[in-house]
């Protein structure tokens, strides 16, 4: 087994391209976009996805709909917090045309950052009938009092963290000093491994596209269809495939990624033909090379039994 692929995607309401919610707000990309898009590719490559909903999503019927029925086809359903969606503290109403700019680890202090988790957690297993124990916080923006408060609420499992990037300048944390392989987060440290508590599963990235490019985050070297190319991507898993015995790499991307006109990365229908033509091409580059798909709770079973060893 060369490795294992995880494919987590951030579940949000269509957006425009300039990152501000939809008005009137529309769902298209979760109640068409993954049962007609991305279903028929997980089938093809046999992919198990993680979808992180956030609180907009958890609240549309429609929506949940569709992620109970991917919930019985083998997706795990994780939480996303958009901080500004839920309370306490909610800051938007009607929701429709607002932006989501807060890193909630730092937008609030840590209980009530505690407490919009646990009323996302408790939300999310009232409409979907699941409880979620794998977490995305929005903009990547957690920390250690984050990480206490999963561990509170019972989940396993953390994947916010960017190793190499810094989001200091726009008000975020600094992850760059992160391992770039899964590791149990130590209670002092949120970037040194520990025995158990918490598992990060960091994204998968290293290095820069280009040496000589400033020190932005789309300027490093992602398993993203949003920025990368295939070809980029396939040297990124070839990289860690020789580094590491049996990689864990983590793919993400948005929701509305997947449709035109939803994000400033997909704009023409164009450019969502190229968008997952790039998808799909990592993908059946990696099951061909022997990557098996696990949800991120799967690879928290399998780290457990590792420690144990």
């Amino acid at each position: 087994m060369a490795g294992i692929i995880c494919v987590t995607i951030d579940t949000e309401p269509d957006c425009d391209v300039h990152w501000r919610r939809s008005r009137p707000l529309t769902f298209e990309s979760v109640t068409f976009g993954i049962p007609s898009i991305l279903r028929p590719i997980w089938n093809r490559f046999g992919i198990k996805p993680v979808y992180f909903v956030s609180p907009e999503v958890a609240e549309n019927d429609q929506c949940c709909r569709v992620l109970k029925e991917e919930f019985g086809r083998g997706a795990e359903i994780g939480a996303h917090l958009h901080s500004e969606y839920i309370e306490p503290q909610r800051k938007h109403e009607d929701i429709a045309g607002t932006t989501s700019y807060e890193f909630p680890c730092f937008a609030y202090d840590a209980e009530v950052e505690s407490a919009k988790i646990k009323n996302l957690t408790e939300l999310i297993e009232n409409k979907l009938g699941v409880r979620p124990v794998s977490y995305r916080a929005a903009r990547y923006g957690a920390d250690l009092d984050t990480t206490k408060a999963l561990q509170k609420l019972g989940y396993k499992v953390d994947s916010s963290v960017t190793p190499e990037i810094s989001w200091h300048s726009q008000g975020g944390p600094d992850h760059s000093r992160a391992p770039k392989q899964p590791y149990f987060i130590s209670a002092d440290d949120n970037y040194l491994p520990a025995k158990s508590g918490i598992l990060e599963v960091p994204i998968t990235i290293s290095g820069k596209r280009l040496p000589f490019l400033p020190d932005k985050w789309m300027y490093r070297r992602w398993l993203r269809p949003t920025h990368m190319t295939a070809f980029e991507m396939k040297l990124l898993v070839a990289e860690f495939a020789r580094k590491y015995s049996s990689p864990v790499l983590n793919m993400m991307f948005h929701s509305m990624e997947i449709l035109p006109g939803k994000t400033p990365f997909v704009r023409t229908k164009l450019g969502q033909k190229m968008y997952l033509n790039r998808l799909t091409s990592i993908l059946q580059y990696m099951i061909k090379t022997g990557f098996e798909s696990k949800t991120l709770t799967e690879v928290y079973a399998e780290m457990v039994s590792r420690s144990k060893k």
